[in-house]
Formats: structure tokens, C-alpha cells, sequence
């Protein structure tokens, strides 16, 4: 979940490096470090812990001319957040440097090797091993010494590394780890991300699992682990830089929410594109949503909507318990992998298992270009440009969006008439003016704040489509706000958690107009009648909102089927307003990074 740059090329570095560490904090913000191989062959590192603007402070003062250099932001795995244990870290004579995004799983025993041999390590991290292992058996080649330690790493990686006696070539690889080189005129990035290069090129590469590339200036060479060449894609970018700056909001995630109707309708116009046959859709027996965190309750809207539409069963799977519990997949099903990023480490593990069982494959992406999108049998891309804020929203909608749109174009495969289908795609097609509403109603939802100050615990229900919502409000609040929060589904309090309820501990229900509607209101009578403070979503025009709740905030009318996405529209802005009064960072939340990319 780190994020690396590297840059080799006819300008000084620093600047360059720094920019694109800014761009890709949200990856990772325990601390930050660059290495600079200088003008005089010297390797200049300089790191620092915390917030990237720390390194920034050393940064500014100081002179590193070169051409070529290294940099890391870091979420820490191995050993806490230390000046020591960031990045780069060197080898033991100075003269190699090296970042690294990913887990050494048998870190700790290459590490005793090279003790024995005489290695000196300064920090607790995995990541070191590797460079000292580049040190151990470097012949005067970098690029062939990477190629043949590689086969001794076990489990991912993506690297950059450069050496003082080699001040022409950058080495870099990966393994489940995601890297982009960028191709520049007179100079070469990479990094863990594309908005890190876009201000520079927005011609790239996306090396896949098992390669390895040589940079120069000029040129990248792009090899296999047996050292033969490839030739591989160079893809365009087509937003623009713009599209990653927070233009005048406060923060990312405030900007990314009032993006949501351009997200509906972007992803409303974006292509289905999967390699199954009519014959392969019709015979499909079962779905499987495999996800993690707001994309898994993405996927527990998804089962929804695709049972009720479809009468295909539905299960919706936590990706990291996937793989690991021998899940009964068969070619005749269908696996639906949905991820932001599209390399989320759990997530991508779970395509693969579900290839391995002869299952079709398809991902819901929004990152063109990123692994899952490239080994899926198809991919869904979400088009919602990027989101840098660590608290999901924009993407979360636009997945639901690309649920419905792909629902209706299984349904058309599978009988569905032509009548329906049109029915969700128009019933999709209006969401956008009604989020706008919401929106316009932002400052009078901002004061709903008000019912958690000095809280520390609070509930989220809702029933049947809106479960989802509520784990995801539930999610919203606790990991920008640290107020802990859960999500039940309302029928479920009176089992267990209605114990928690008193006036220090406030719920948020779910009750817009529904099939369940009248259920629901008893749930929240349930809460009132036990001190219970409630701040109520619900339907415009319904009058008997105010009666049983402390607060109301009202939402345009939806069909239950669409109220998933004007429903989760008010958490989310009750939810930023709630952490920017208590003074949190919300756009990086501590403990968090936006792209989960090790297990």
C-alpha cells in the first residue's frame, strides 16, 4: 500500500520525486524518504516520519543536483513508523539504494543469511532484506542481479533501484504489487500509481506480475524472470492532471462527493466489455461478488438487485476469507470482482482462485490499465476518474450504477424484456439530478453534525436494499471520524445490539419509502422508546418522519430498487462534517491507505 516514484532522465529530481509523492500520500503517510544519486556519484538520502510535508521542511533547504532518483511513501507492515525503518533503505556499503511496495513473506529468514554472512541491518523491515541481498551477489550488472534474486523473494513486490556504479540505469520489478512506467521525452518514471507521473507523460506502460524493465533516459526495456524481452501496450491516459487536484474544496473527499452525479453518468455511458458467449450468460448458475470493504457492500446492493431482477443466486464474499475457505466455484459460475483500484491484493487473489475452478471472471475497475482489468475475462470500467480521498464515495456509486446498468445487460441475455431492462436504465439515467438535490441540502445536513458531539459510539439500520447502506454510513463514520459505529439491519437490534442503546449512543435509520417502511418505523420506535437520540433518512413528503425521530433528513423520492444511491448520499456528507468538526485529516485517516495491495 506504499507508494514508490523513481526517475531517471535530463532534470533534477527532487521536485519531481517530492510531486509525485504529494500525489501519492494517500497510499501511505507513516513517513516518506528520496534518494538522489548526485553529480558527484554520491547518493544523497533524506526520510523523514509522518505526514509528507515533514520531508518536504528537509527538502526545501537543501541542494541535490542529478539525473536520477528514488522515492517512498510509506504504510508501515514491518517495524513502526521510524526514520530508520522508512525508505529508501541502502545496503551496507551505500552504494545501492532501493524502495519497495509489498510484503517479504520470508523476510526473516533471508535475513538470517545474510547475518551469517556479515550483513549489518539497521531497520525491522522486510524490505531491507532485498537490498541486501542485491549487494550480496551483485556481479557489476543491476539488472541481471535483480533478475536472479527475484526467484528468492517470496510473496509481492514492486521495487525501484538504482546504484552509485551504474548511474545510467533504473531497475524496477513486480509481483503483485502495482507499477506504471511513464515514458517522457529525454526521461522515464515510474510509480504506484498514475497520477504520481501524469504532470510529466501520459504515455504508459503497466508491468504485469513476473517482469522486470530497464530504464534509461532514452529508452525501457521490459524483460520476463528468464531475461527475454517483451513487447508490451503503451496506453494513454486520458484525464487530465486537473481531474486529481482537489479544485477548490477543502479537501479530496468533499470534492469527490459533489463528483458523484458526473460518476452516475460517466459510468452510465461506459462499455460492458466481457469475453463470454450468449451461451456461456445463459447457462450461467450462480454469482459470486468477491470485494472488500465499501466495494463489498457494493456488493451486497449488487445481490439485490441481481436476485430480485435476474432469480440468480447471489453470494457476496469478503476477498480476504475467499480463497482460504476452499469456496465451491464452478465453470458454470460467474465471479464479479469489484475493486477501485483494481489491485486490491485480497480481491486479485480471489480472481485467481476463481479461474482456477474454471469460473469467467469479471471485474467492476476503475483504474484503466490495473491488474484485475487485465486478467479478468471482461471489465466493467467505472469511468469515475480519480479518487484520492482514502474514504471511498464517489467510487462506491459508481459501482452501484455499474450493478444496475450490468443487470439489465445480463437480464436482456437472459430474457429479460426489453421494457425492464429500459425501466433500470432510465431509472439510473435520473439519479444524477436527484443527487444534485442532496447536494444543494449539504449545509443543512452539515448540521445535523451536531448530534455526535462528544459521542462514541453510534448505530446505523436499515432493511432489506438499505442493509447495505447502513454498514456502509456505519463504515463512512468510523474510519474518517474513529467514532465507532455499526450497521445492522434494523430487525436485527432486538438480538443483541439494542443493549448499546441509551442517549450517549445515537442511530441513524434508514426509512425512506419502501416495502418495509412500516417495519422499520416500529425498529425505530424500539430505539426512541429506550432514550435513543435517531436521525432519520427519509422520503420527501412523508409527514410522520418528524413524529418518531430526534432529526430528519429528507431524500428525493426513488423506487426502493435506486434508493441505495440517494440514500447513501446524506452519510457520507453527515460523515465529513462529522470528522472535520473533531479535527481529523479526513482525506487520510490515521492507519488507513486508499490501495490495499498486501494481505
Amino acid at each position: 500500500m506504499c507508494g514508490i516514484v523513481g526517475y531517471i532522465g535530463k532534470r533534477e529530481p527532487k521536485g519531481i520525486l517530492y510531486d509525485g509523492l504529494a500525489k501519492l500520500e494517500y497510499r501511505g503517510y507513516d513517513s516518506a524518504g528520496i534518494s538522489i544519486l548526485e553529480e558527484d556519484g554520491a547518493i544523497n538520502t533524506q526520510k523523514s516520519v509522518g505526514k509528507l510535508v515533514n520531508l518536504g521542511n528537509i527538502l526545501g533547504g537543501l541542494e541535490m543536483k542529478g539525473h536520477l532518483g528514488i522515492g517512498h511513501t510509506r504504510w508501515a507492515t514491518h517495524g513502526k513508523p521510524s526514520t530508520v525503518n522508512s525508505h529508501p533503505h541502502l545496503s551496507g556499503d551505500g552504494r545501492i539504494s532501493l524502495v519497495h511496495n509489498g510484503i517479504i513473506e520470508n523476510y526473516a529468514e533471508l535475513r538470517e543469511e545474510l547475518k551469517a554472512k556479515g550483513h549489518i541491518f539497521l531497520s525491522e523491515t522486510d524490505t531491507e532484506v532485498i537490498v541486501h541481498l542485491i549487494e550480496e551477489h551483485y556481479n557489476g550488472d543491476l539488472f541481471d542481479t535483480v533478475k536472479r534474486i527475484i526467484p528468492m523473494l517470496d510473496g509481492a513486490y514492486a521495487i525501484g533501484v538504482f546504484t552509485q556504479d551504474e548511474p545510467e540505469r533504473l531497475i524496477t520489478a513486480r509481483k503483485g504489487s502495482p507499477l506504471v512506467i511513464g515514458l517522457g521525452e529525454g526521461e522515464n518514471l515510474i510509480a504506484s500509481d498514475i497520477p504520481a507521473i501524469l504532470e510529466h507523460t501520459n504515455k504508459v506502460i503497466f508491468l504485469d506480475d513476473g517482469e522486470l524493465a530497464e530504464l534509461t533516459r532514452d529508452e525501457v526495456k521490459i524483460y520476463d524472470l528468464e531475461g527475454t524481452p517483451k513487447e508490451k501496450e503503451i496506453t494513454e491516459i486520458t484525464w487530465s492532471l486537473e481531474a486529481s487536484e482537489k479544485g477548490g474544496y477543502d479537501h479530496f473527499m468533499l470534492k469527490e462527493i459533489f463528483e458523484q452525479p458526473k460518476a452516475i453518468n460517466d459510468t452510465l455511458k461506459a462499455n460492458i466489455e466481457i469475453d463470454l458467449t450468449d451461451k456461456e450468460i445463459e447457462d450461467i448458475s450462480r454469482i459470486h461478488i468477491v470485494a472488500c470493504g465499501t466495494s463489498w457492500h457494493a456488493g451486497l446492493v449488487g445481490k439485490a438487485i441481481i436476485e430480485q431482477e435476474l432469480r440468480i443466486p447471489v453470494e457476496v464474499e469478503v476477498a480476504s476469507e475467499f480463497r482460504y475457505k476452499n469456496p465451491i466455484v464452478t465453470d458454470k459460475d460467474l465471479v464479479i470482482l469489484i475493486s477501485q483500484s483494481g489491485e486490491t491484493a485480497d480481491t486479485l487473489a480471489g480472481l485467481r482462485e476463481a479461474k482456477k475452478h474454471g469460473a469467467k471472471a469479471i471485474g467492476i475497475i476503475n483504474v484503466v490499465g490495473s491488474t484485475i482489468s487485465r486478467e479478468a475475462d471482461g471489465t466493467f470500467y467505472t469511468n469515475a476518474g480519480p479518487e484520492i480521498g482514502v474514504a471511498s464515495t464517489k467510487a462506491f456509486v459508481a459501482q452501484l450504477t455499474a450493478l444496475y446498468k450490468f443487470t439489465a445487460f445480463l437480464g436482456r441475455k437472459r430474457g429479460m424484456s426489453q421494457e425492464r431492462a429500459d425501466y433500470i436504465l432510465d431509472g439510473v439515467a435520473q439519479l444524477p439530478s436527484k443527487v444534485e438535490a442532496i447536494l444543494d441540502e449539504a449545509e443543512h445536513i452539515k448540521n445535523k453534525k451536531e448530534m455526535f458531539v462528544g459521542v462514541n459510539s453510534t448505530m446505523f439500520i436499515g432493511r432489506g436494499i438499505n442493509t447495505a447502506i447502513a454498514l456502509e454510513g456505519a463504515l463512512k463514520l468510523k474510519e474518517i471520524s474513529y467514532i465507532h459505529a455499526e450497521g445492522y439491519a434494523s430487525g436485527e437490534l432486538k438480538h443483541g445490539p439494542i443493549a448499546l442503546i441509551d442517549d450517549m449512543c445515537p442511530t441513524v435509520a434508514i426509512a425512506t419509502k419502501s416495502a418495509v417502511y412500516e417495519k422499520t418505523k416500529s425498529n425505530i420506535e424500539e430505539v426512541r422508546a429506550r432514550s435513543g437520540e435517531v436521525l432519520t433518512i427519509a422520503t420527501v413528503g412523508d409527514a410522520e418522519a418528524k413524529n418518531y425521530s430526534s432529526e430528519v433528513i429528507f431524500v428525493p423520492e426513488v423506487d426502493e430498487l435506486f434508493s441505495p444511491v440517494i440514500n447513501v448520499i446524506p452519510l457520507q456528507i453527515l460523515s465529513y462534517y462529522v470528522a472535520v468538526d473533531r479535527g481529523v485529516d479526513v482525506d487520510k485517516p490515521r492507519n488507513l491507505a486508499k490501495s490495499v495491495t498486501v494481505e
